[in-house]
């Protein structure tokens, strides 16, 4: 895991970042979450009991899921965060570390794992996922999110570190590729997918016109040039 202190990032920064964000309908790492959280959303199709890993400050089960889902962070502040923030929720947020075992004796039908692989060794992402590959029901799925580092992201990240309070550079460590993720994430059942596209610039202005651009852009060059990977492993 990258040496990184993750204290120094506010608790709720990024749930503060998407709120505003969503409120005054501009921003571009408000529309980058926004556009994450519905493209897995979508992604989860239909599911009666889902786990969210690392995260965080609650932000993708306290506004876009329900009760069906479980949050685990390894942070007690973020927990806690998330619990005062989304208390319709409340219980359904835990402190854990998923490397010291599984939550509880259940399967899920979706497992969420968003925007942490990066972060990790590529040995811990394998331990991990096998891991989290055990706690699936028959039918079940993983689901990632991570940059896309073949595509326009390194440029990307050099911009978000400069407007923002975190350098992302020393937080991602390991920079996955379609082409790494085909060789490296060893499961019968992978499909990558791209998403985001430059279209996500116009998000300093509106976000509306921006999932727009977005979907058009889709069509046209079908993500050739995207930031972002969306990648599923089905059970079954």
């Amino acid at each position: 895991m990258t040496n990184f202190d993750y204290s120094k990032i506010p608790i709720g920064y990024y749930d503060q970042v998407l709120t505003e964000g969503l409120k005054n309908k501009r921003g571009l790492q408000s529309c980058w979450h926004h556009i994450k959280f519905k493209y897995v959303k979508n992604a989860m199709e239909e599911y009666e009991s889902h786990l969210d890993i690392a995260c965080g400050p609650g932000t993708f089960i306290g506004t876009y899921l329900d009760s069906r889902s479980v949050g685990i962070d390894i942070s007690s502040e973020q927990i806690q965060y998330a619990k005062k923030t989304y208390s319709k929720y409340k219980k359904n947020f835990i402190c854990h570390d998923i490397t010291k075992g599984v939550l509880q004796d259940k399967q899920y039908d979706v497992i969420t794992l968003l925007e942490f692989i990066e972060h990790i060794t590529p040995e811990e992402v394998n331990i991990l996922l096998k891991t989290l590959y055990e706690m699936l029901d028959q039918k079940g799925k993983i689901i990632i999110t991570t940059p896309n580092y073949k595509g326009l992201w390194p440029f990307l990240e050099k911009l978000v570190s400069l407007i923002g309070p975190v350098d992302y550079k020393y937080q991602h460590i390991n920079k996955y590729t379609v082409k790494r993720i085909k060789e490296e994430i060893n499961f019968k059942n992978v499909s990558v997918k791209k998403y985001i596209n430059f279209g996500i610039f116009t998000s300093f202005f509106n976000h509306n016109v921006t999932l727009k651009f977005e979907k058009y852009l889709t069509k046209i060059i079908n993500c050739f040039f995207s930031y972002s990977l969306l990648i599923i492993i089905n059970k079954n």
